[in-house]
Protein backbone atom coordinates (compact mmCIF):
# COMPACT_ATOMS: atom_id res chain seq x y z
CA UNK A 1 0.00 0.00 0.00
CA UNK A 2 1.46 3.33 -1.03
CA UNK A 3 0.22 6.70 0.21
CA UNK A 4 1.21 10.27 -0.39
CA UNK A 5 2.18 12.35 2.63
CA UNK A 6 2.15 16.11 2.50
CA UNK A 7 5.32 17.68 3.86
CA UNK A 8 5.44 19.01 7.39
CA UNK A 9 6.09 22.71 7.94
CA UNK A 10 9.81 22.10 8.33
CA UNK A 11 10.05 20.13 5.09
CA UNK A 12 7.84 22.65 3.29
CA UNK A 13 10.08 25.46 4.47
CA UNK A 14 13.11 23.59 3.15
CA UNK A 15 11.42 23.03 -0.23
CA UNK A 16 10.41 26.68 -0.50
CA UNK A 17 13.91 27.77 0.49
CA UNK A 18 15.50 25.46 -2.07
CA UNK A 19 13.05 26.61 -4.74
CA UNK A 20 13.65 30.29 -3.91
CA UNK A 21 17.41 29.89 -4.08
CA UNK A 22 17.09 28.10 -7.41
CA UNK A 23 14.81 30.84 -8.81
CA UNK A 24 17.23 33.53 -7.70
CA UNK A 25 20.05 31.71 -9.39
CA UNK A 26 17.82 31.06 -12.43
CA UNK A 27 18.35 27.37 -11.97
CA UNK A 28 15.60 24.76 -11.99
CA UNK A 29 16.01 22.58 -8.93
CA UNK A 30 16.41 18.91 -9.59
CA UNK A 31 14.82 16.21 -7.47
CA UNK A 32 18.24 15.23 -6.16
CA UNK A 33 19.11 18.81 -5.14
CA UNK A 34 15.84 19.29 -3.26
CA UNK A 35 16.06 15.82 -1.70
CA UNK A 36 19.54 16.64 -0.42
CA UNK A 37 18.04 19.42 1.70
CA UNK A 38 15.65 17.01 3.44
CA UNK A 39 16.51 14.74 6.34
CA UNK A 40 17.39 11.18 5.38
CA UNK A 41 14.46 8.76 5.44
CA UNK A 42 13.23 5.63 3.76
CA UNK A 43 10.86 7.70 1.63
CA UNK A 44 11.04 7.68 -2.13
CA UNK A 45 10.90 11.11 -3.82
CA UNK A 46 9.41 12.08 -7.16
CA UNK A 47 9.26 15.45 -8.89
CA UNK A 48 5.89 16.26 -10.44
CA UNK A 49 6.33 17.39 -14.05
CA UNK A 50 5.88 21.14 -14.58
CA UNK A 51 5.08 22.00 -10.93
CA UNK A 52 8.45 21.82 -9.22
CA UNK A 53 6.70 20.08 -6.28
CA UNK A 54 8.28 17.16 -4.51
CA UNK A 55 6.09 14.21 -3.54
CA UNK A 56 7.21 11.76 -0.90
CA UNK A 57 5.62 8.35 -0.66
CA UNK A 58 6.02 5.67 1.99
CA UNK A 59 5.23 2.00 1.95
CA UNK A 60 3.93 0.65 5.28
CA UNK A 61 6.56 -2.08 5.09
CA UNK A 62 9.36 0.48 4.64
CA UNK A 63 8.64 2.38 7.85
CA UNK A 64 9.22 -0.38 10.38
CA UNK A 65 11.64 -3.26 10.27
CA UNK A 66 11.70 -6.45 12.28
CA UNK A 67 12.01 -6.20 16.03
CA UNK A 68 15.59 -6.63 17.23
CA UNK A 69 16.85 -8.80 20.07
CA UNK A 70 16.46 -7.56 23.62
CA UNK A 71 19.49 -5.65 24.83
CA UNK A 72 21.42 -6.23 28.04
CA UNK A 73 20.08 -4.80 31.28
CA UNK A 74 21.51 -1.42 32.14
CA UNK A 75 23.26 -0.46 35.34
CA UNK A 76 21.22 -0.01 38.48
CA UNK A 77 20.18 3.58 39.08
CA UNK A 78 20.78 5.61 42.21
CA UNK A 79 18.51 5.10 45.19
CA UNK A 80 15.74 7.62 45.46
CA UNK A 81 15.12 9.82 48.47
CA UNK A 82 13.52 8.21 51.53
CA UNK A 83 9.77 8.42 51.85
CA UNK A 84 7.95 10.15 54.67
CA UNK A 85 7.83 8.46 58.06
CA UNK A 86 4.67 6.51 58.69
CA UNK A 87 2.41 6.94 61.69
CA UNK A 88 3.57 5.62 65.05
CA UNK A 89 2.30 2.12 65.74
CA UNK A 90 0.21 1.23 68.72
CA UNK A 91 1.68 -0.95 71.43
CA UNK A 92 -0.80 -3.76 71.80
CA UNK A 93 0.99 -5.77 74.47
CA UNK A 94 0.54 -5.79 78.21
CA UNK A 95 1.94 -7.63 81.25
CA UNK A 96 -0.07 -9.70 83.70
CA UNK A 97 1.22 -10.99 87.03
CA UNK A 98 0.23 -14.22 88.73
CA UNK A 99 -0.34 -14.49 92.48
CA UNK A 100 2.78 -14.64 94.66
CA UNK A 101 3.24 -17.91 96.48
CA UNK A 102 2.93 -17.78 100.22
CA UNK A 103 6.21 -16.81 101.97
CA UNK A 104 5.34 -19.16 104.83
CA UNK A 105 5.14 -22.31 102.69
CA UNK A 106 6.66 -25.38 104.29
CA UNK A 107 10.27 -26.24 103.48
CA UNK A 108 10.48 -28.92 100.77
CA UNK A 109 7.08 -28.15 99.24
CA UNK A 110 6.60 -27.21 95.60
CA UNK A 111 4.94 -23.86 94.87
CA UNK A 112 3.55 -22.52 91.57
CA UNK A 113 2.49 -19.11 90.31
CA UNK A 114 0.57 -18.78 87.01
CA UNK A 115 -0.08 -15.56 85.05
CA UNK A 116 -2.83 -15.87 82.39
CA UNK A 117 -3.56 -13.47 79.54
CA UNK A 118 -7.03 -11.94 79.28
CA UNK A 119 -9.69 -13.44 76.98
CA UNK A 120 -8.30 -14.88 73.74
CA UNK A 121 -5.00 -12.96 73.98
CA UNK A 122 -1.73 -14.87 73.55
CA UNK A 123 1.45 -14.93 75.62
CA UNK A 124 4.54 -13.86 73.69
CA UNK A 125 6.92 -14.12 76.64
CA UNK A 126 7.13 -14.31 80.39
CA UNK A 127 9.23 -15.05 83.43
CA UNK A 128 9.27 -14.95 87.22
CA UNK A 129 10.42 -12.93 90.19
CA UNK A 130 11.49 -14.18 93.62
CA UNK A 131 11.62 -12.41 96.95
CA UNK A 132 14.56 -14.42 98.30
CA UNK A 133 16.65 -16.45 95.89
CA UNK A 134 18.32 -18.38 98.71
CA UNK A 135 15.00 -19.69 100.02
CA UNK A 136 13.52 -20.66 96.61
CA UNK A 137 14.89 -23.14 94.04
CA UNK A 138 13.21 -22.39 90.67
CA UNK A 139 12.51 -25.66 88.86
CA UNK A 140 10.47 -24.51 85.86
CA UNK A 141 9.53 -21.32 84.04
CA UNK A 142 7.55 -21.92 80.83
CA UNK A 143 4.56 -20.82 78.75
CA UNK A 144 1.11 -22.23 79.47
CA UNK A 145 -0.57 -23.96 76.51
CA UNK A 146 -4.20 -24.96 76.22
CA UNK A 147 -4.48 -27.78 73.70
CA UNK A 148 -2.51 -27.22 70.48
CA UNK A 149 -3.15 -23.47 70.30
CA UNK A 150 -0.79 -20.61 71.13
CA UNK A 151 0.45 -19.93 74.66
CA UNK A 152 -2.10 -18.19 76.87
CA UNK A 153 0.04 -17.46 79.93
CA UNK A 154 3.22 -18.20 81.91
CA UNK A 155 3.85 -20.56 84.81
CA UNK A 156 6.78 -20.64 87.30
CA UNK A 157 7.35 -23.55 89.69
CA UNK A 158 9.84 -23.70 92.58
CA UNK A 159 10.75 -25.72 95.67
CA UNK A 160 10.84 -23.97 99.04
CA UNK A 161 14.29 -24.29 100.63
CA UNK A 162 13.69 -22.05 103.64
CA UNK A 163 10.79 -20.08 105.09
CA UNK A 164 10.27 -16.56 103.76
CA UNK A 165 10.74 -17.07 100.01
CA UNK A 166 8.07 -16.68 97.32
CA UNK A 167 7.82 -16.75 93.53
CA UNK A 168 5.61 -14.69 91.21
CA UNK A 169 5.06 -15.47 87.51
CA UNK A 170 4.41 -12.82 84.86
CA UNK A 171 3.35 -13.04 81.22
CA UNK A 172 3.81 -10.58 78.36
CA UNK A 173 0.56 -10.82 76.42
CA UNK A 174 -0.40 -9.70 72.91
CA UNK A 175 -3.86 -8.22 72.51
CA UNK A 176 -5.63 -10.24 69.80
CA UNK A 177 -8.58 -8.29 68.46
Amino acid sequence: MSRTIRSSRTKTAMLVSAGTVAALLSVVPSTAAVADTLPASTASTTELPGSGALVMSFDDDDRRGERGERGEQGERGEQGPPGPQGPEGELDTYVVTGPATSPDALVGTEVTSTALCLGNDVAIGGGYDTTDLLSIDVEDSAPVFVGTGPATGWRATASVLALGGSITAYAVCHDVE
